[in-house]
């Protein structure tokens, strides 16, 4: 199959538009349509949350909004982003008889192209897990994907830089301990474009290399297009579900809890947990990195020596035997 993909190459555009395009597309995606290529990065920043995730569980809608941030759901699993302009976003909508039945297969046949453009770059990315891309052990690139109507969607962005300040600010956390944690834990676990060259280079350039990527690793024609008048309508109509109260709070409770568990990339999270020690109930927040405990933080009346040295013989210990050391430190 040689047939050419549609290539939206749009630049920047309006935070609602970067989700509603490929949703749109998706739905009203036939096998006569073309499958389609987005490139796009957002004007204004925003909050993303994933389909089965609730709202009240994972962000302060009283940050979010002194900050400005608007909220969305998509229809994409996995987790909560925060994105801005200095994100490149790459977004696949293909008709699914078009790609590879097995998800992992179609993750490899459409990552590719950002992976390719990472090696171009003289980064050693690559793609782990199926759908996490990564340089050096460290995220670079957030990936979604699924199936909406008869169309198989993956969309993407390569971190350009990131503002790991706002995303801890805006979660919805049991403690600051965990909030504290869960940014330096990003700030040791992702990491960005800019951050990772001698010289920047700039998020129009790295769009146009993604285009020739695509073309490249998928040996089809890119050919520049636009949308029709059916799938505007649809865009329009998509635009106002995903700004509706009733979309935004689909899976959320009022009385949903804060997070306890939060995942930082493939191989990082965040967890919480109360424990009893001498009897003295005690908060324990700790930060795990390819299942060993690299930080941990006690909150509680355990008497400061106590405390810290609890803490210290949590760093290093496998997440399985955790629970074994603190009833240890009880017995002694």
């Amino acid at each position: 199959m040689n047939e050419p993909i549609r290539l939206l190459a749009l630049g920047t555009i309006p935070w609602l538009r970067t989700q509603a395009l490929y949703h749109a597309l998706a739905a009203v995606m036939t096998e006569d349509t073309p499958d389609t290529l987005i490139l796009a990065r957002t004007r204004e920043p925003y909050v993303c949350i994933g389909y089965h995730q609730s709202v009240h569980t994972l962000l302060d809608r009283v940050a979010c909004r002194a900050a400005g941030l608007p909220i969305v759901r998509r229809r994409m699993g996995g987790g909560t982003t925060y994105l801005d302009q200095n994100q490149q976003f790459y977004q696949c909508v293909f008709h699914h008889k078009r790609l590879p039945f097995r998800i992992d297969e179609v993750y490899a046949h459409l990552l590719a192209a950002p992976v390719a453009v990472l090696h171009n770059l003289g980064l050693s990315a690559e793609l782990r897990d199926g759908n996490e891309i990564e340089v050096a052990g460290r995220r670079i690139a957030g990936t979604g994907g699924g199936r909406i109507g008869e169309a198989m969607v993956v969309v993407g962005n390569i971190l350009l830089d990131f503002d790991y300040a706002m995303m801890a600010r805006v979660w919805r956390v049991p403690s600051e301990d965990f909030r504290r944690c869960a940014y330096q834990a990003m700030q040791q676990c992702i990491t960005t474009l800019w951050s990772s060259l001698p010289q920047p280079v700039s998020a129009d350039e790295v769009q146009a290399q993604l285009a020739e990527a695509y073309a490249f690793t998928l040996k089809r024609p890119l050919v520049s297009g636009s949308l029709t008048e059916a799938e505007q309508a649809k865009v329009a109509e998509v635009e106002e579900l995903l700004t509706s109260e009733s979309w935004l709070y689909l899976h959320s409770q009022d009385e949903d809890e804060p997070l306890q568990n939060l995942k930082i990339s493939l191989a990082a999270f965040v967890h919480t947990e109360e424990v009893r020690v001498d009897r003295t109930l005690v908060n324990v927040t700790f930060f795990v990195h390819n299942g060993v405990i690299e930080q941990a933080i006690l909150t509680g009346d355990l008497g400061r020596e106590k405390k810290c040295q609890l803490e210290n013989r949590l760093v290093g210990v496998s997440l399985k035997d955790w629970h074994e050391v603190v009833h240890n430190s009880s017995v002694c």
